[in-house]
């Protein structure tokens, strides 16, 4: 089977894309293959990378998304003998004055690494930190009145949950913890790992909680909302950290 045709068992897998988003990757990759050929390996990735460069940075970051995805299909495929990686050259991450929304729909898929994808997810659509998503009890979700509350220290604060999580919510409304093992809430080493991979399997292997809240941030700031009512959302006492999203 030829390379071309994996583009489309790729495809097959990605469950709950939008015909625009398939045809989008279809494109990107396929571009990818025009350029690579047949026999992938670390030259013909090198000479991909080095038509990239002129492209925006935004642009650079979907394509190479795209390309880690599908280079990974193919390592767990075993139709390539390595596990390849595309990353955005030096010179084009220091072009990056302001971070970018970046185009995490792949999020929503189905991943192999459920507990990590959770994870991503209340932070992307949330702003939580690990330690805060850790150390949730099911019992501060109310699912109805779609709220849970952040206990911390001797603060509280109540963060709305969007609809689009409740699905993702309700099967683990019977547990003590929302991430937990018999009982017991997982350790943040565990977290990290699970994210890790989750992140790593959607193409963006340097993605971390961090930059993901900072995802949460840039996506409040498009929506107009205010730098105070991020604050707040966020449990932050200041808005001094955020002024430069200004």
């Amino acid at each position: 089977m030829q390379m071309r045709d994996r583009i489309s068992a790729f495809l097959e897998e990605k469950q709950g894309l939008s015909a625009n988003s398939k045809q989008s990757y279809k494109y990107d990759l396929e571009q990818f293959l025009d350029i690579v050929g047949e026999r992938i390996s670390e030259t013909s990735l090198k000479i991909y990378q080095g038509q990239l460069a002129n492209l925006k940075i935004s642009a650079q970051k979907r394509k190479l998304s795209a390309c880690n995805q599908f280079l990974y299909f193919l390592y767990r495929k075993e139709e390539v003998d390595s596990f390849y990686r595309l990353e955005l050259a030096k010179q084009a991450e220091k072009k990056t004055e302001k971070p970018e929304i970046l185009d995490l729909d792949s999020f929503w898929q189905e991943s192999n690494y459920t507990e990590g994808r959770l994870l991503a997810l209340l932070i992307l659509e949330l702003g939580l930190l690990p330690s805060e998503i850790l150390a949730l009890k099911v019992a501060d979700i109310n699912l109805d009145f779609q709220v849970l509350r952040i206990s911390k220290a001797s603060q509280q604060r109540i963060v709305t949950i969007p609809t689009i999580l409740t699905p993702e919510l309700e099967p683990l409304m019977g547990q003590t913890y929302l991430f937990e093992r018999a009982g017991k809430a997982y350790s943040r080493q565990w977290a990290f790992r699970q994210l890790e991979s989750f992140v790593k399997e959607k193409g963006f292997p340097t993605l971390s909680a961090q930059a993901l809240r900072e995802q949460f941030i840039l996506r409040q700031i498009e929506n107009k909302v205010d730098l105070y009512e991020i604050a707040k959302k966020l449990g932050l006492k200041t808005v001094l950290t955020l002024e430069k999203y200004r």
